[in-house]
């Protein structure tokens, strides 16, 4: 069963519809909710209520990439649950990243504050990048991997990692700048 016929039953509110979400995608979201949350009883709420918001947002929503929209929704949950956490529990990861982030996105008062638009600017940007660099960058800011990890996966070595990443972010600090967005 391929992704439009699942989308099909979720219009449908055909029950199922969920089934074959966990059937087909259920290993790869707990996985993948894994990788921000540790505690197993956490990556499973998580895929749960992902679950759940896929349920209540398709219809409207219509995904041609049902697991891309699935892991959306799984990694935005995921970041709700670190953030419930007590602040001594919050993950250090999570903070550096959005720290790292913060240099080069712009902030809420931008003329650019809708998300779909920075994700569009994003995406733009990701496609300028070579597969090494396009790798490093969604590594370390999709899927919030170390650097430690990155390094491992890519041969490099985590000084390269940093500053392939240190050029990256200010490099598409420059490309929002020429796209008229200022942070």
């Amino acid at each position: 069963m391929d992704d439009k016929d699942i989308v099909a039953m979720y219009f449908d509110r055909d029950e199922m519809a969920v089934s074959k979400t966990i059937e087909q995608y259920g290993a790869m979201l707990t996985r993948f909710a894994g990788k921000f949350l540790k505690d197993k009883r956490d990556v499973e709420e998580c895929v749960n209520d992902t679950y759940s918001k896929a349920w209540n947002s398709i219809p409207p929503n219509c995904p041609d990439n049902l697991f891309a929209y699935l892991a959306k929704i799984c990694r935005c949950t995921a970041l709700n649950i670190i953030e419930k956490g007590s602040a001594q529990k919050r993950s250090v990861q999570l903070v550096e990243l959005t720290t790292e982030l913060a240099e080069c996105l712009p902030d809420q008062s931008s003329t650019y504050s809708n998300e779909d638009n920075i994700s569009e600017l994003v995406n733009e940007y990701l496609r300028t990048l070579n597969k090494e660099k396009r790798a490093v960058f969604i590594g370390r800011y999709w899927y919030g991997e170390s650097i430690a990890a990155i390094s491992e996966k890519t041969g490099f070595s985590e000084s390269k990692v940093k500053s392939m990443l240190h050029r990256i972010r200010g490099d598409f600090r420059k490309y929002l700048n020429e796209k008229g967005e200022s942070l």
